[in-house]
């Protein structure tokens, strides 16, 4: 039952992403096959991208941000490991 054909790929996997595309091929056709002209449809399809495009910005903006607060905790604690590193090195000269 818990075969694999020769790729290494379950037949599951296999299914399920045919399904899936099944799922997104559909949903394509019945967007175009919808009764709506089709200066609608392409008002539609330039509707959906502009959000899916506001979307990935909001997305990338984020991941940018979160990026930029690692670098900045990152480079504070090279600072105070560099100090820690110096104040180490002077104390024990001194002793």
């Amino acid at each position: 039952m818990s075969e694999k054909n020769g790729n290494n790929v379950s037949p599951v996997s296999g299914y399920l992403t045919a399904v899936a595309i099944g799922a997104v091929v559909g949903a394509g056709i019945a967007l175009l096959y919808a009764p709506r002209s089709g200066k609608e449809t392409r008002k539609l399809l330039k509707r959906r991208a502009g959000q899916w495009k506001d979307k990935a910005s909001d997305v990338i903006e984020g991941a940018k941000e979160t990026i930029q607060h690692a670098k900045e905790e990152i480079a504070g604690a090279i600072e105070t490991g560099k100090e820690a590193l110096h104040g180490g090195a002077k104390h024990s000269k001194h002793s």
